[in-house]
């Protein structure tokens, strides 16, 4: 595909198999996919396709950047994960989560958990992500929680197991 978001999962695929990225095998292809996700960087950091749910692009290029930079220290990484992480922190809703575009107004379960899993990776790999960020956002995922156990899509709506799986 070319969504950035399908990319950074099938770079992600890879590396959860052992691959990683520079060396091996796979090592042209996983590059190719680093290259595609970092061509659609764009100035303020998001990293998203024309036409797309931006913020669902951004939060799996993320991730997947994360991942790389993590296992590869490749050149060029690390300030285009930093410029997404700061977005990320900066596009956070005052509710403390996320939604399709990346502006900090409403928000639902299954874009703030996209975004609080590429700030835990990006953590993970070495990149200062604000605490009160992840706090907030899980804060704004226990919001969304239903007494029978599961989630709601956004807070105060019936749960459901994809939404529960997030």
């Amino acid at each position: 595909g070319k969504s950035p978001a399908v990319v950074g999962l099938a770079l992600m695929a890879f590396m959860a198999h052992g691959e990683a990225p520079g060396r091996g095998k796979y090592s042209v292809t996983m590059d190719k996919a680093i290259d595609y996700i970092l061509s659609n960087e764009r100035q303020n950091g998001l990293i998203a396709r024309v036409g797309s749910q931006p913020m669902y692009d951004h939060g799996f290029a993320t991730l997947a950047l994360a991942e790389a930079y993590g296992m590869s220290k490749r050149k060029g990484l690390e300030r285009a994960l930093l410029m997404a992480v700061r977005l990320i922190e900066r596009v956070q809703n005052p509710q403390g989560g996320w939604r399709y575009q990346p502006r900090p107004a409403d928000a639902d379960i299954t874009v703030t958990g996209c975004q609080l899993m590429a700030l835990r990776a990006a953590r993970n790999a070495g990149v200062k992500v604000r605490s009160t960020v992840i706090r907030k956002g899980l804060d704004y995922i226990k919001s969304c929680a239903r007494p029978d156990g599961g989630f709601s899509y956004q807070p105060g709506g019936g749960a459901g197991k994809a939404r529960t799986g997030i």
